[in-house]
């Protein structure tokens, strides 16, 4: 499904993408783009994202700047912290750093698209993307990934 992002989600990802960076870099939080796009591109893309994985999901997006929550993006009605990942690849994997422990997320869940056109690709739990084996170079260092046809459509509850 095609995820469009109105005009007010648009305004919305905009300035948090240029809040959130600019408030960063004054705290001197280190930058982990990674590719070879602009640090605008990237943090609109991420943002915008996450808006649209909210208005798919209906729940709220985490509009703080200062106070961001540390790992998660969302949070589901039946209480699961998602971390939404972005490429902009259409056949892209759903990657997070090497250093991501899963805490304070309980799923990670792949959106693909570039602002304001996005869709949700699917979900991994914390527990079987963060593994040993699934550690990968795509060509920025190693990561955890997992390609597309291995994701879930549905966080089941258990």
């Amino acid at each position: 499904m095609k995820i469009i992002l109105n005009e007010a989600e648009q305004k919305l990802s905009i300035y948090l993408a240029k809040s959130r960076y600019k408030n960063a870099r004054k705290k001197s939080i280190e930058n982990r783009k990674i590719g070879p796009q602009s640090n605008e591109l990237t943090d609109l893309n991420g943002i915008g994202a996450e808006i649209a994985y909210c208005k798919v999901n209906n729940c709220y997006p985490d509009t703080s700047i200062t106070e961001k929550l540390p790992f998660a993006d969302a949070l589901t009605h039946e209480g699961n912290f998602i971390d939404v990942k972005n490429t902009t690849y259409s056949s892209g994997h759903l990657v997070a750093a090497r250093w991501k422990t899963g805490e304070g997320v309980d799923y990670y869940c792949l959106v693909v698209g570039n602002f304001p056109e996005y869709r949700i690709a699917g979900y991994m739990k914390k527990d079987e993307l963060l593994k040993k084996s699934r550690l990968k170079d795509l060509g920025h260092g190693a990561g955890f990934a997992a390609t597309q046809n291995e994701l879930i459509e549905k966080i089941v509850h258990e």
